[in-house]
């Protein structure tokens, strides 16, 4: 299939060879890991679905390489894909450096010809969603992960740019419009009608069908959608699940921010509340006779509730100490100015449960589905786990705003999950 989408001229799709004598070239990249590209190992460490990533280790340290393949790897050449967005991921690390750099991995050197990014090696990190899947509690992800989205958010959107700020940042990223309708398709689309690469788990046909024929449901995901088009808040990560943030028990570190752009605040917050929601349906499923899973089950609504807060309290304090000129001191008291504050709070609250019940539902019957349900290889109690998931998602997007705090989500989750009590295992 021809490729749509403008390649560099000077693109190739680069071998382990080829990345020994190109990092061993690069002052910066050269300076982490030592030696000459003889003295080089490199080894494919590809694990998400989109580009080719390498470790690539030397006498004094390693780095990660990743680059863009023209297409999405794990479907290949049949779905062709922009190349070019490994530069709006370069871009978004470049921009959330200046303000959460504790929370992003380092960037040592960008080849936008090869679509090649080189960044420091997160070992010995793991994936979250590994690490919820193992049962692993982490304490510091809550405030992280809120301080994360409080300051990343706020500080790229007009609560402090100025309008000549903010259309820049704006134009920096609008090009990046084919992944924008990409997420547009396999979110709000391509779940309620029976796409192609749409599959489900056995057993799940009915539910399916139902929600596909749901129309309050259908309309509510076509208000997201609209949201999701026309709401330019700030610069948004735009995939950020629990496979996008690596951690160990005291740092939390966001990856791959390629799908980023000018969007609606609560997607991001949705989405990653929604993946935690997910875990937590699935934590039956992982169960043992030794472990029922019940604290993990409470460590992830907890997390829930100290995700939102921290993004609350921390996106308020900035609102207070580093005001743009939408908070005008002439025209907005200070109670005034925090009345506005509240009603934007409420505003992004219940765009991120519709867009948390979204994510879920997409994860679910949609193209691309989550290890959390896809590791439980009890299909009925996978089943079991997921229509607990759907049934959540379903409320989320219909009642966003009715439900007041995240409280009241996780009643919700905890009165849904009741209702499906786990089978016995060994």
């Amino acid at each position: 299939m021809t490729n749509p989408f403008p390649i560099p001229p000077e693109y190739r799709e680069v071998s382990t060879a080829d990345l020994a004598m190109i990092a061993s070239d690069l002052p910066n990249v050269a300076d982490r890991i030592g030696g000459p590209s003889s003295s080089l190992h490199v080894t494919e460490v590809s694990d998400g679905n989109m580009n080719a990533v390498w470790r690539i280790t030397g006498p004094e340290g390693s780095v990660i390489a990743k680059q863009a393949l023209p297409y999405i790897r794990v479907i290949g050449q049949s779905w062709p894909f922009p190349v070019d967005r490994i530069t709006y991921e370069h871009r978004a690390l470049s921009v959330q450096a200046r303000h959460v750099p504790q929370y992003l991995p380092r960037v040592y050197d960008y080849l936008a010809d090869l679509g090649l990014l080189f960044m420091q090696d997160l070992t010995p990190h793991v994936v979250l969603r590994h690490g919820l899947i193992a049962g692993t509690h982490y304490p510091k992800l809550a405030s992280d992960l809120g301080e994360y989205l409080a300051r990343s958010l706020f500080y790229t959107s007009d609560m402090h740019l100025g309008t000549v700020q903010k259309n820049m940042l704006a134009d920096a990223f609008s090009g990046n419009a084919h992944l924008c309708e990409t997420t547009q398709d396999v979110v709000f689309t391509g779940p309620y009608w029976d796409a192609p690469l749409n599959r489900i788990t056995q057993g799940q046909q009915a539910r399916a069908d139902a929600l596909r024929a749901d129309v309050p449901l259908k309309l509510a995901i076509a208000e997201l959608k609209h949201i999701f088009c026309t709401s330019a808040e700030a610069l948004i990560h735009g995939d950020l699940h629990t496979g996008s943030v690596m951690v160990t028990a005291e740092d939390t570190r966001v990856i791959d921010p390629e799908w980023s752009f000018i969007g609606p605040m609560g997607f991001d917050i949705g989405a990653l509340l929604g993946n935690l929601l997910l875990s937590y349906f699935s934590q039956k499923g992982h169960a043992t006779g030794a472990d029922d899973r019940g604290a993990q089950r409470k460590f992830l609504l907890d997390t829930i509730v100290g995700v939102w807060t921290a993004f609350d309290t921390g996106f308020r304090q900035l609102c207070r100490t580093k005001p743009g000129p939408l908070l005008h001191q002439q025209v907005l008291s200070e109670t005034d100015q925090g009345a506005f504050i509240d009603r934007r709070l409420a505003a992004i609250f219940s765009d991120t449960l519709g867009f948390a019940g979204a994510k879920m539902i997409r994860r679910i019957i949609g193209i691309s589905h989550v290890e959390d349900f896809e590791m439980i290889t009890d299909i009925p109690l996978r089943a079991t786990c997921e229509v607990g998931a759907l049934d959540l998602a379903r409320q989320l997007v219909l009642d966003r705003t009715r439900l007041a705090g995240p409280q009241d989500v996780v009643s919700l989750a905890r009165q849904i999950d009741g209702t499906y009590p786990a089978r016995n295992r060994p």
